[in-house]
């Protein structure tokens, strides 16, 4: 049976779905890319922006928070229940970089509605996220005046290039934070339509290499043969970090890898897979065949095992190039990790691997340049009972339990800063939405339907009271 105030919040959240979209359109068209290179004006307008939106939809005590060299956060609460559990609502402004314009179907950051689904950068990652929860708050604001729990609003500035100013902020904002229960809006659901809690994520840890032969580039016809190509070493020594089995071949490195429990091998192995639609999914070409670890099921190689990337290479662009041998070249290589694997001595193991006994003798050098660590908690009790109750009466279908193989830095730290307290991942995303490339998108079908659940959720958490854990 729906209570009233739920029944109201809904009633509200339907009547203003079209102003919510507009919202987010405007949110979307603001390029807040926190990579270095980009303006970090625009993170701010953005952070300025968010802000802006709350307080006008009667979100309180709202704030931009600044952490010294750090993009801007943007707080704030609404603290009016006494007795009742507080909820801590986590999502982030910033955006990835556009990637290539000319992939783009309408521009990055020009929202465009096409076919159920809103296409722009940050719609999906994480915008959409956000506004999940602002109009849930909101339409119960509007409806009833109140809300049937406390909630604080974190919303950071600096998730997409590995919240690295994260330790700082617990150190300057801890005060502020105080929560029963973590609901992170920045994950997936396991199909469009079917929602999902993601209860693990891998890690990360970022290495970047570089190859140097020659002290400055030579003519190929002269000197190819004899002499060493510094490109062609570099793409031997990245093609060598996979094993014949599809393993990574990095010395020493599955000694720190986890073994999943009987029972996340049950949840996982519980989960329908379809391989050709796994394949449309992702884009792949047709006859191309799956790659990774033999003898372990996608889902297991996805969330449980590690895996290399190489997702950025440097050498010569072809336009302007000529017949030379060039002296140098550089990759960058992102490795995620899973349970019981350190950043730091993965990225170490990954470094010696690269530049023991390099080809040639040529020079290689290689370092660290950026880790997080993974993140696992164990699915069950009242708090993840009332996430799934509150997905299903928001989807219409049973919640799927998922790992995830992607990394959210802010999820340990503030778990950890709350005393344990129960992480719920519940997000927007779907299979199809492209998040990190180009032609990002949100289905705008399941945006509302995520929404219907915020408004479900935050009953259900309020009918458990304050969580119970170490203080």
């Amino acid at each position: 049976m729906i209570q009233p105030n739920v029944r109201a919040a809904l009633k509200h959240l339907d009547a203003r779905y079209p102003d919510y979209l507009a919202d987010l359109v405007a949110l979307s068209r603001i390029p807040s890319i926190s990579a270095a290179g980009f303006p970090p004006e625009e993170v701010r307008r953005s952070a300025e922006a968010t802000a802006e939106l709350m307080r006008r939809v009667g979100i309180e005590n709202v704030q931009v928070l600044e952490v010294p060299g750090a993009h801007p956060y943007v707080y704030g609460d609404w603290l009016k229940k006494p007795g009742a559990p507080t909820i801590l609502l986590y999502g982030h402004h910033d955006v990835q970089p556009a990637g290539r314009p000319e992939k783009w179907l309408s521009p990055a950051f020009e929202p465009t509605e096409r076919g159920g689904r809103l296409y722009g950068r940050g719609t999906a990652d994480d915008k959409a996220g956000v506004m999940a929860h602002v109009a849930a708050v909101a339409s119960y604001l509007a409806a009833t005046g109140e809300l049937p729990c406390n909630v604080r609003f974190v919303i950071e500035g600096e998730e997409e290039i590995g919240s690295e100013n994260l330790g700082q902020f617990l150190k300057l904002y801890r005060p502020q934070l105080d929560a029963d229960y973590i609901v992170l809006s920045d994950t997936a659901n396991f199909d469009t339509g079917v929602p999902a809690l993601t209860y693990q994520l891998r890690g990360i840890v970022q290495v970047d290499v570089e190859v140097q032969g020659l002290a400055a580039p030579v003519h190929s016809g002269m000197w190819g043969g004899p002499v060493p190509d510094p490109v062609q070493v570099l793409c031997r020594l990245i093609a060598d970090l996979t094993g014949p089995k599809g393993e990574l071949n990095v010395p020493g490195l599955y000694k720190q890898v986890a073994k999943p429990g009987k029972k996340q091998l049950q949840r996982i192995r519980a989960l329908p897979f379809d391989e050709t639609k796994f394949k449309r999914d992702a884009g792949m070409m047709k006859g191309m065949s799956l790659a990774g670890e033999k003898g372990y099921s996608v889902y297991e190689k996805l969330w449980t095992r590690p895996s290399l990337t190489v997702i950025a290479f440097e050498a010569r662009n072809i336009v302007g190039s000529s017949n030379q041998i060039i002296d140098s070249c550089r990759a960058r290589l992102s490795m995620r990790i899973v349970p019981n694997m350190s950043p730091r001595t993965a990225g170490q193991l990954l470094v010696k691997k690269l530049i023991t006994n390099p080809p040639h003798g040529i020079k290689v050098t290689a370092k660290v340049t950026g880790g997080t660590p993974w993140w696992t908690t164990d699915p069950e009790g009242p708090a993840f009972e009332a996430a799934r109750r509150a997905l299903k009466a928001g989807f219409g279908k049973e919640t799927a339990m998922i790992g995830a193989g992607g990394s959210i830095g802010f999820v340990q730290p503030f778990a950890d800063a709350l005393g344990g307290a129960p992480c719920l991942l519940m997000g927007v995303e779907d299979p199809k939405c492209n998040a990190h490339s180009e032609n990002e998108s949100l289905h705008l079908g399941d945006w509302k339907k995520c929404m219907r659940s915020a408004v479900h959720l935050y009953d259900e958490l309020a009918r458990l009271g304050p969580a119970k854990r170490r203080r």
